[in-house]
């Protein structure tokens, strides 16, 4: 399912697409297939399908068509329906549930601006480049006295003023290399009467350049902060997948924990309807031929499973919150007395998952493997500059100037003297420089070189950590998958037990002296069919669970189709 963010802070998270694995017969399941469906398709349905509360059944009318219709995991199209009388109701699927939590979980949307935030840093080092027009102005009065005469010929002090300006370009390359261009004037007159012609207008322009040879000539320290940013960003990226799979997975429990809420309800209700029965077939016959002792204990089963009942209605409202909680949705927070209706139910479909491929995927899309390995990438950046900073410098500097200089305060013609009067003067030399034994730069080196070997040895470590998940989720699946089927033979075994119990009772019942002993195997068959019943319930739910861990361990659940830098 395709999730695009909207704009503004909303746009902090590239579009993410949600998976499911196939489920059917034929399926070996190593690709999952995307299943699609817009925001607004899913809250069409929302409207098209919600219940008017006068529409609503009682929990008994739906307990009771349930039961009618006779499988041995009967609630499963029961707990789509409503159970209470609530204002509203809102089918809602895994789908549905994975593509708003992805739009308006406050946990998803909190990390989903670390990889913006990362990402402003390739901005920034990118900036490095970037040429800066600057601008220089000076004014200057001195009055200094004089030691002789020969400085100013003669006034005891000498005054000058000196006006000037300065504009021109600088800036940094890719290469390493550092640039630089401008255009001075300035004005400046003195009462030396060597100062000749005074007010004087002056005018200058210049170009430099250097380049280094050795130290930074390949591995520029600018570039490599460029290259660090990218790698950190997508480390951020592969953080915030991680945070989606996270959330998506507890949003997947939440829900299953909503539909066993809701099918506990109905299995209860249902187990209460049999004492319910019982009791009052008792208390019809109490005048003819019940024994007291018969009604007593039917009745207080009534009771025990009443109180059941009224846990179970509050744990479906519980596990909504829950689920409300994760999902932040606006249409689940402006409806927070709607009814939640599983429109997924839990069924056994046969998948089954080839380990070496499971983790074969699990490695390549794991974020933590590739947070990882983006970590390694910045690593080596840094290790290859520590490396290029052990090295010797030795630039190239070269410039080279115009000047013009007039009298009369005449700067104008002072600026096109620069380019008619003489010739450019240029200049050019090499710099050197090496730190005597250079411990830090080699201390540097060392350490990047642990950091690197660290690195490795987590990614070893996560590789063998994460084949043993997949590993364990799919042993999971298999045997989930053996305990339901075990599951249903049990539970049709019980409940032809309870047939049995029931015909003995209705024959026996009669019997001051075996009624009781009916009755009390026949409510004691009760509560091994509901333990059954339960007992089903949570081998299937976990089977659905598990196909869920499975795309989790795989890393399958959530890829990104715009990764953010790319």
């Amino acid at each position: 399912m395709s999730v695009s963010r909207g704009a503004s802070a909303q746009q902090a998270a590239p579009a993410a697409q949600l998976l499911l694995p196939r489920l059917n017969a034929s399926s070996a399941a190593t690709a999952p297939q995307p299943i699609t469906a817009t925001t607004s398709q899913m809250l069409a349905a929302w409207a098209s399908d919600a219940i008017r509360v006068d529409e609503q059944p009682t929990l008994a009318e739906v307990s009771d068509a349930a039961a009618s219709t006779g499988p041995i995991d009967w609630w499963v199209a029961a707990t789509a329906t409503p159970l209470r009388h609530a204002p509203h109701t809102i089918p809602v699927d895994l789908m549905m549930l994975f593509s708003l939590t992805v739009q308006h979980s406050a946990r998803v949307q909190a990390v989903a601006q670390t990889p913006w935030i990362s990402g402003t840093q390739i901005e920034q080092a990118r900036g490095v480049f970037d040429p800066r027009i600057y601008s220089d102005t000076d004014l200057n009065s001195t009055s200094d006295p004089v030691e002789n005469t020969l400085t100013t010929g003669g006034p005891p002090r000498l005054e000058d003023q000196l006006l000037g300006t300065e504009a021109g370009l600088r800036g940094q390359t890719t290469s390493g290399g550092s640039y630089g261009f401008g255009q001075s004037i300035g004005h400046k007159n003195s009462n030396s009467t060597f100062f000749l012609p005074n007010n004087q207008g002056s005018a200058g322009l210049f170009a430099n350049w250097s380049q280094p040879l050795l130290q930074g000539r390949h591995i520029d320290a600018n570039r490599s902060l460029i290259l660090t940013a990218q790698f950190d960003t997508a480390a951020a990226q592969a953080k915030y997948t991680d945070a989606i799979l996270t959330q998506l997975f507890d949003v997947a429990n939440a829900y299953w924990s909503l539909y066993v809420e809701r099918a506990n309800l109905l299995i209860r209700q249902r187990h209460l309807d049999r004492a319910q029965r019982i009791a009052r077939q008792l208390e019809h016959r109490q005048s003819l031929d019940s024994v007291r002792s018969q009604v007593l204990r039917a009745q207080a089963a009534v009771a025990n499973r009443t109180a059941e009942l009224s846990l179970a209605e509050a744990n479906i409202r519980n596990q909504e919150s829950r689920l409300r909680s994760l999902v932040n949705a606006p249409s689940f927070s402006d409806q927070g007395q709607a009814e939640l209706l599983p429109a997924q139910p839990a069924v056994i479909i046969p998948v089954d998952f080839n380990i070496e491929s499971e983790v074969a995927v699990a490695i390549h899309r794991r974020p933590e493997i590739q947070e990882l390995h983006e970590l390694v990438n910045a690593t080596q950046v840094r290790l290859n500059l520590a490396q290029d900073q052990t090295r010797p410098q030795l630039n190239l500097v070269l410039q080279g100037q115009l000047a013009g200089r007039q009298g009369s305060s005449d700067i104008a013609g002072a600026w096109a003297n620069q380019f008619t009067d003489g010739r450019p003067g240029v200049g050019g030399g090499v710099q050197y420089l090496l730190p005597y034994r250079n411990r830090t730069a080699n201390g540097l080196v060392r350490q990047r070189q642990y950091e690197l070997t660290q690195l490795t040895m987590l990614i070893r470590e996560k590789t063998g950590n994460i084949r043993a998940e997949v590993e364990i989720a799919i042993r999971n699946l298999r045997a989930s998958h053996a305990a339901a089927i075990s599951r249903r033979e049990s539970l049709a075994a019980v409940q032809a037990e309870i047939k049995y119990l029931d015909d003995r009772w209705h024959l026996l019942g009669n019997d001051p002296r075996l009624g009781q002993l009916q009755l009390d195997d026949l409510l004691n068959g009760q509560d091994r069919l509901l333990r059954e019943e339960l007992a089903l319930l949570q081998s299937i739910t976990q089977y659905n669970r598990s196909l869920i861990e499975v795309q989790r361990a795989t890393g399958a659940l959530v890829f990104f189709s715009n990764p953010i830098g790319n």
